[in-house]
């Protein structure tokens, strides 16, 4: 009778942390902007989730991540108050460089949690909570394009017809969307028709963003997609691969052919969703399309790369970009490019150190190394949406988005897991 309501308890327990997970995931589809950072209502439930795992003796530190990250922390805000404002004659500014510290450790907290996530087997429902939270704020945001409603339009509309659902971005919230695609396309088991309808508005929701990069990542996304599935068919011949590289570049080159002619396709598009006018100049004028409107990158770009080339090995530290970056332009911005921003505040060493890192993980660990087709199905998404962070990265600054952390050390949990599957599945032969 003891035994019964000890599993009882543990099950409700279990059941209480899969709920908490479940709305945190939720909520990492949104992010507001209150003194001077970007918070969510993730946040703070992740703190509980944090909080629960301490209680019950179920939180893991990877010491050797702590250890980095820790001696990293140390090295960083020393040579940001410090060295940094005598090395370029600035004032050093302790609150900026605490915020943006402070953004750091926030990520990192995300990592250690997800690191945890994946330890515990709630990988699924953080990837349906996450999922459930785009395609339902998707649909919203379709829905105020043809109904709208004055205190929804005004919160998930930017400038009046972009969709930036509760992000304060919309280059990022197509980002995020994105990642919900890929989650789409390979989750099981799920209704056909549930998936088709979700996709449908997944895809309307990033039309509505108008981001152009955003658009370009879908399509780099579907090629992959479509050549992983060839190449990991078991009749995959030499002829299939060639035929689907074939059919993706034919796709690259045909459907702006098309869209061109289909006039009449493009006006009602436009009309109901004007902001497609952003996005139509990437199938009838490309050049245009990458670098009017507000989209040129080649100025910040540039002012990146004027920092680098100041300080290549170390970079500038954190909160010290923007009085650094006016020495060079008038206007100042981040370099809408996390590997240009990273190499500019942590410096060339750690920032190919990083993402080394990072590449180690994501191409190193093959789907279908683990114990069951649940966790070979989770890591696949998991990769893919590194893959599209890594991606998206190239046009917009990442270096700080939760869901990016969160997914990286599910991912290290389960490269570092690897090894242990494989020699359990020797040991029961």
């Amino acid at each position: 009778m003891a035994e019964n309501a000890l599993a009882l308890d543990k099950k409700r327990d279990t059941s209480f942390v899969m709920i908490m997970v479940f709305i945190m995931s939720f909520f990492l589809n949104q992010s507001n902007v209150l003194f001077g950072i970007n918070l969510s209502l993730s946040d703070f439930i992740i703190v509980g989730i944090l909080a629960i795992l301490i209680i019950k003796n179920e939180i893991e530190l990877p010491l050797m991540n702590i250890v980095v990250f820790s001696t990293f922390s140390i090295f960083i805000l020393f040579y940001s108050l410090f060295i940094i404002p005598n090395q370029y004659m600035i004032a050093a500014d302790p609150i900026s460089t605490l915020i943006d510290y402070t953004k750091l450790l926030v990520v990192f907290l995300y990592y250690i949690i997800g690191f945890n996530l994946s330890r515990l087997r709630l990988t699924t429902t953080f990837l349906r909570g996450f999922v459930v939270g785009a395609v339902g704020i998707g649909f919203i945001g379709i829905l105020i394009s043809f109904v709208p409603i004055p205190y929804l339009s005004s919160i998930m509309l930017f400038g009046e017809s972009r969709l930036i659902g509760f992000m304060n971005d919309p280059n990022f919230f197509a980002v995020i969307q994105c990642c919900a695609l890929s989650i789409l396309l390979r989750i099981k088991p799920l209704n056909p028709i549930v998936r088709l309808g979700a996709i449908g508005i997944v895809f309307l929701s990033i039309i509505s963003s108008g981001s152009k990069s955003a658009i370009i990542l879908v399509f780099l996304y579907s090629g992959y997609f479509i050549l992983t599935n060839v190449l990991k068919s078991k009749k995959t011949t030499p002829l299939k691969v060639a035929s689907s590289l074939l059919l993706v570049l034919g796709l690259l080159l045909i459907i702006p052919n098309l869209l061109t002619y289909t006039d009449e396709l493009m006006e009602l598009i436009i009309n109901r969703f004007p902001i497609f006018s952003r996005v139509e100049l990437l199938f009838t004028d490309f050049s245009s399309a990458v670098s009017d409107g507000g989209s040129g990158r080649t100025q910040v770009w540039q002012t990146a790369v004027h920092i680098i080339k100041s300080s290549p090995l170390f970079g500038i530290g954190l909160g010290n970009y923007i009085p650094i970056a006016e020495q060079f332009v008038n206007n100042p911005n981040v370099a809408h490019n996390t590997y240009l921003q990273l190499s500019a505040e942590w410096g060339i060493v750690l920032t190919v150190l990083f993402f080394l890192y990072i590449g180690t993980i994501v191409f190193a660990t093959k789907p279908g190394l683990f114990a069951n087709t649940q966790d070979n199905q989770n890591w696949q998404i998991i990769r893919d949406i590194l893959i599209i962070f890594l991606i998206a990265s190239v046009s917009i600054s990442l270096n700080n988005a939760r869901i990016f952390w969160l997914v990286f050390g599910m991912s290290v949990f389960q490269a570092k897991s690897t090894p242990s599957v494989k020699n359990h599945e020797r040991s029961k032969k």
